[in-house]
């Protein structure tokens, strides 16, 4: 039996004809002492084609990064955090996803643009 590594999990496929993949945010905020607000974003795409891991892994990624930065939208809306958390929240989430995005291409040895504009090239429910 071949050595079971990272990259293999992740290249792995389990023959699905469909993926659904769901993502959530929460995230509970300090307004004043004693008094909390929570944030609750999810989504789910249905995607009417199997997936290997590492593209369940980065789309999940690109999922939960919208629905965070859609949060800190709000939370930056509201005045709950600064312009400067922001925008290094922002930073650190497309950071996260050009990893994933890299890791992924290097592993299936070809590129993984298509992923951003899935609506092109495979059937896509988004219920939020």
């Amino acid at each position: 039996m071949a050595e079971v590594t990272m990259d293999r999990i992740m290249s792995a496929s389990f023959g699905e004809t469909a993926s659904s993949i769901r993502s959530t945010f929460k995230r509970t905020i300090n307004i004043r002492q004693y008094e909390t607000e929570t944030l609750e974003l999810s989504s789910t795409l249905d995607i009417g084609r199997s997936l290997c891991g590492i593209e369940r892994m980065v789309i999940s990624a690109i999922l939960q990064a919208q629905l965070e930065y859609e949060a800190y939208i709000q939370m930056s809306m509201k005045g709950y955090i600064t312009s400067s958390e922001f925008d290094m929240r922002k930073k650190v989430l497309t950071e996260d996803v050009a990893g994933l995005v890299a890791k992924g291409e290097a592993l299936l040895g070809k590129p993984l643009d298509y992923l951003f504009d899935l609506a092109n090239t495979a059937e896509v429910k988004s219920e939020n």
